[in-house]
């Protein structure tokens, strides 16, 4: 199972790098305008694609082992049909982004989203490399893109980002379709029940799906408020600072990749809470060391990389720290209730985060700026943990001490990490 986390971490971190250079190209090339631009079709994309996932998210790790792969997919694909042209009607009349990117982010959303849906059917199915390979070709085909526009055809605006996105997520697609193709079971099926296949997709997506949507308004509403009060050049800004900091999430998020398909897999509580536990403590204690390092250098360092405009965001890194930290333990203990079907918990969780986010951001924002937006983020993830927390400990009895890492855990993880660098079968258990 290390193996798996080692290759998926190696898969994140190199699309982090991918992601990064996207930034700067676009930092660089753009300014903090046009990086905010960029970041409010982004995100719009995001919040389309949440919706999508109610039937066609990681809902679909869970139901793959449990379903036909012919009807989970026709049903999810149906679905993300629906629900793009839906938002295309809601984004052109309540003009919430500029209309003439509202065509260009529902096909972009509809297309995203058939890729990540056959990635998930391919994470389900316990083929976590094919589905990190799917994961990685979209960043990786957007550099190259946007390369091309920038460097080579001179065509620098967020236009040529747009087309650069049509590219990366189409040809990431084909690719998701190429390996689904090599499953046996992919080839269509008319012998199951597809009422009993729509009611548990739509089922525990719903409640699953419930906990993202509450978390991406959570994560993402300072980006709407900090355009309106203080303009697009300190989202812009702000934006950079976010996806430095959320880039310590590759590593829980690797982790939290392979411990959900291991735990939908899987019924064998105990081994499942044991694995939480273990994740956790490993995962806080290298993104702590990850984070510091980042928050120390100097704003000059980054104004060096990003641009002249882009300064101070070693501080907003700093507000946003703490926040990258408890997610954490938010993250992995959500995924073990997600891997176990109780979805309503994560999103009890998220939504009291989201509280807290909704009653001080309209207050915060509009003072302190994108200092105020990190400051909220991390009051609000504290919330989240909080609840995260009760919940695990009243259904494993494991308290907050317990998941955070001894000295004799930090031996055995040395350990794990030799043999993980030295010994050719990497497929060790925790």
């Amino acid at each position: 199972m290390l193996g798996k986390i080692f290759n998926t971490f190696s898969i994140k971190l190199a699309s982090a790098i991918c992601n990064l250079l996207i930034a700067i190209f676009v930092s660089r090339y753009l300014g903090a305008i046009g990086k905010g631009e960029q970041s409010i079709v982004l995100t719009t994309i995001s919040f389309i694609l949440i919706f999508v996932n109610i039937a066609g998210g990681a809902t679909l790790v869970y139901l793959t082992p449990r379903f036909k792969i012919s009807h989970l997919i026709f049903l999810s694909y149906v679905w993300s049909l629906f629900t793009a042209i839906a938002f295309y009607i809601i984004l052109y009349f309540f003009n919430i982004v500029e209309r003439d990117f509202v065509g260009h982010i529902c096909l972009l959303s509809l297309i995203n989203s058939y890729a990540a849906i056959n990635s998930n059917i391919l994470l389900g199915k316990e083929k976590v490399n094919a589905s990190n390979l799917v994961n990685l070709a979209q960043p990786l085909f957007m550099l190259i893109a946007l390369f091309s526009f920038f460097v080579f055809v001179k065509k620098a605006d967020v236009i040529s980002y747009i087309y650069s996105l049509y590219i990366a997520y189409f040809l990431s697609f084909l690719l998701s379709i190429l390996l689904l193709k090599k499953d046996k079971e992919f080839a269509f099926v008319q012998d199951s029940n597809w009422k009993i296949t729509l009611y548990a997709m739509f089922s525990f997506g719903f409640f699953n799906q419930l906990s993202h949507i509450t978390s991406m308004l959570n994560a993402r509403l300072s980006y709407y408020l900090l355009t309106k009060y203080k303009g697009a050049d300190q989202l812009g800004i702000y934006s950079n600072g976010v996806s430095l900091t959320e880039a310590v999430w590759m590593v829980s998020g690797s982790m939290a990749m392979v411990q959900y398909a291991r735990i939908a897999n899987s019924y064998d509580k105990k081994y499942a809470q044991e694995l939480t536990v273990n994740l956790t403590k490993i995962s806080l204690l290298i993104s702590i060391m990850i984070i510091i390092p980042m928050i120390l250098l100097p704003s000059e360092f980054y104004s060096i990389i990003f641009g002249k405009e882009f300064v101070n965001l070693n501080y907003i890194m700093l507000c946003l720290a703490p926040g990258v930290i408890l997610w954490n333990f938010s993250l992995l203990i959500g995924h073990y209730f997600s891997g176990t079907g109780k979805f309503y918990i994560e999103f009890s969780a998220s939504s009291a985060a989201l509280i807290v986010t909704l009653l001080l951001s309209f207050w915060a924002i509009p003072i302190w700026g994108f200092y105020g937006a990190g400051i909220i983020s991390s009051i609000s993830y504290l919330f989240n943990a909080i609840v995260i927390l009760y919940f695990y400990k009243k259904e494993s009895g494991v308290g907050f001490k317990k998941l955070l890492p001894q000295w004799e855990d930090l031996k055995l993880y040395v350990s794990i990490f030799k043999q993980l660098l030295f010994n050719k079968n990497k497929d060790i258990r925790l």
